[in-house]
């Protein structure tokens, strides 16, 4: 009787521990961990994310830091508002391996390759008293190649997850520099 006991204490720590695994293998492509933005007054109407026919707001942080990026001398805050949506998608790189076969006969099968690309298409407006003054249509990607399942997968997407955003935050800051000179060395050949 006792030996049930131990057996049975033994499979829920299993379990347990299993489940904490894989609990925190988690994707999240709804956060930026780079860098702490401080609190302001959010330049964009919540901002959007959609994967999977999922749809979810991005964290606060990231709500700031796609805030920060706007110049303010070109679009002020008192008479400008912006809207934005991100869609997420994968596109597998190559077919799956002989290794997939083992997830069939073992629940938990811990080698499942992957090569996929992840494409972040970002839909910026900005409006000024009303008026579209700014549109433009941003694509990011990053290829994701994983052989384990659990934490190190998801380390890898987040990862990626958190370049795209890195790369967007760039481009947005990029795009909406009105004042910006266009070509400096383009001069120096005359």
């Amino acid at each position: 009787m006792r030996f049930s006991k131990v057996k049975a204490f033994a499979f829920a720590m299993f379990a347990g521990m299993l489940c904490l695994y894989f609990a925190g293998c988690s994707m999240s492509l709804t956060k930026y961990e780079l860098q702490e933005y401080p609190k302001t007054i959010p330049f964009f109407e919540p901002i959007t994310i959609t994967y999977a026919g999922e749809t979810v707001y991005l964290d606060t942080n990231l709500q700031r830091a796609y805030t920060r990026v706007i110049d303010s001398a070109s679009y002020p805050m008192e008479s400008c508002r912006g809207v934005a949506h991100i869609d997420a998608s994968v596109k597998q790189d190559e077919e799956p391996s002989a290794w997939t076969i083992g997830a069939a006969f073992i629940p938990f099968w811990p080698i499942l390759p992957i090569s996929e690309t992840w494409i972040y298409k970002m839909n910026v407006r900005i409006f000024c008293n009303g008026s579209l003054t700014f549109k433009a249509e941003l694509e990011e990607s990053e290829h994701v190649e994983a052989f384990w399942y659990g934490k190190l997968r998801a380390d890898l997407v987040n990862d990626a997850s958190q370049e795209m955003h890195r790369k967007l935050l760039e481009r947005i800051r990029y795009e909406t520099q009105l004042g910006r000179r266009t070509d400096l060395n383009s001069a120096q050949d005359f």
